[in-house]
């Protein structure tokens, strides 16, 4: 018997989604000029989560780069999702400009699809949380967070924070305000202001740059999480911290530039609630 694929992909052709033969043009501006968009949807005990929540990232974002994303393809795509029948892995969606010159308007965008198979956190990954480390150089510029082909920033950030020792790294601007990690969402639990009171959930403000994922818009759903202007001075604050993207979930962090956070359970709880609300507890 022949071994289980590990890698598939699609595409949209004319209202439905079929398989992917011969590659994608390299005329594709999308290959040639990194215009494209893409929303991860990951797929757990062959469930694909929160597909209603990506895809309407995935349509925000193609209006803000110019690209057409129609009712029509969505729901192709939506039921496509829902109703294929795929193992574990991450489901990626990726909206093209299609071919054209540089600056032209888009007329014919493409869409792809691609399903590979992945590792997902464990509850032992879940009790031991992950290092975090605070990169010294700041990101320059607008659109960090955006999922479309410019992507080299977050690469190496995160090859940064890995060759300093941290499993994940958190992105300051040039202005010291905190974006996000190089690859996901954060939250940051701070004292709370009274004697006594419950630590606040905060998440960095979108007005800095980062938007806002799918699993954090689950969590702010979830808990009363603040968005708000946070520096690194409120990450030395922090009492516990987790990062949310759609391979991770709610991970919790034991640790922030080599310092033990004080209440790591609050991030577990939540990382918790997430696998619990999903169907997956016990599964992670």
């Amino acid at each position: 018997m022949g071994s289980k694929p590990s890698f598939r992909s699609w595409r949209y052709a004319g209202g439905e989604i079929i398989p992917l033969r011969g590659g994608i043009s390299l005329a594709d501006r999308g290959f040639r000029y990194g215009q494209h968009v893409f929303e991860s949807i990951a797929v757990r005990r062959g469930m694909p989560l929160l597909v209603t929540e990506h895809l309407n990232l995935l349509s925000a974002s193609a209006v803000r780069h110019g690209i057409p994303c129609s009712r029509k393809l969505s729901g192709t795509v939506r039921r496509f999702l829902t109703t294929t029948k795929l193992s574990d892995g991450m489901t990626r969606v990726y909206l093209t400009a299609g071919e054209g010159s540089p600056g032209a308007r888009v007329r014919h965008p493409k869409c792809y699809l691609s399903w590979e198979a992945t590792c997902f956190p464990t509850p032992y990954d879940l009790e031991n949380g992950m290092a975090l480390h605070v990169l010294t150089s700041p990101f320059s510029g607008s659109a960090w967070g955006e999922k479309s082909g410019n992507y080299m920033q977050h690469v190496r950030a995160l090859e940064t924070a890995r060759s300093e020792g941290g499993d994940e790294g958190i992105v300051l601007d040039d202005e010291g305000r905190v974006l996000s990690c190089s690859m996901g969402n954060l939250i940051v639990w701070l004292p709370a202001s009274k004697t006594g009171g419950a630590p606040l959930p905060c998440t960095p403000s979108t007005s800095c740059g980062p938007r806002a994922g799918a699993v954090l818009g689950w969590a702010r759903s979830y808990l009363p999480i603040r968005e708000c202007e946070l520096r690194r001075s409120d990450l030395r604050r922090a009492v516990a911290l987790a990062v949310t993207n759609s391979r991770l979930g709610v991970m919790p962090v034991a640790s922030l530039d080599g310092r033990r956070l004080s209440t790591p359970s609050l991030a577990l709880s939540l990382a918790r609630d997430y696998l619990l609300r999903h169907g997956l507890l016990g599964s992670a």
